[in-house]
């Protein structure tokens, strides 16, 4: 990855780089699993951005073209490299959220990857406006049950599994 060290590297990072963590940034908001470490996504960020680009070739030209006052020309790159960007992950994170992509897929008789990992995240990332009725088995064998509602929690950590009700009791991952 490019460092600091020299201007150029630093615009590269801004136009490249950034619009592709700030996509991802705002999209893991709409969706639950890990997120690969900065270092490990670096290909993942250039590849959004380039994306996103290319789905705003018309706006790049016009502020190519934007030189006078400066502070236009710095509205038109911050709102380029930083609320377009947010604005794509918000668009990506619906497309997962809603499951767009696996009903196109299905439509066309292709199987798809999900991109929630595991089946404990994806239920709890599904809860209804109302909440619901949860009924946990530990791996003592004991059964915990409450509601889940907004005021309720599931972490999605792998290492850290457990369910808080606001109105129940903490349910630890050591005895799930």
């Amino acid at each position: 990855m490019p460092d600091f060290k020299d201007a150029t590297n630093f615009t590269l990072i801004l136009a490249f780089i950034v619009p592709g963590l700030i996509t991802v940034y705002v999209r893991s908001r709409f969706i639950s699993g890990r997120t690969p470490s900065h270092t490990e996504n670096v290909l993942g960020y250039l590849v959004l951005s380039l994306l996103y680009y290319s789905l705003t070739v018309p706006f790049l030209e016009q502020a190519l073209k934007v030189q006078e006052p400066w502070i236009a020309r710095v509205a038109v790159w911050i709102g380029l490299t930083m609320l377009g960007p947010a604005l794509f992950g918000v668009l990506l994170g619906a497309w997962a959220q809603k499951e767009w992509g696996i009903w196109i897929a299905r439509k066309l008789n292709l199987s798809t990857i999900h991109v929630i990992p595991a089946a404990w995240d994806w239920r709890f990332s599904k809860i209804p406006p109302g909440g619901m009725f949860v009924m946990a088995t530990l791996t003592s064998g004991e059964k915990v049950a409450g509601f889940f509602g907004t005021s309720s929690f599931a972490s999605s950590d792998l290492g850290e599994r457990d369910l808080h009700s606001f109105r129940g009791r903490k349910v630890d991952a050591a005895r799930r």
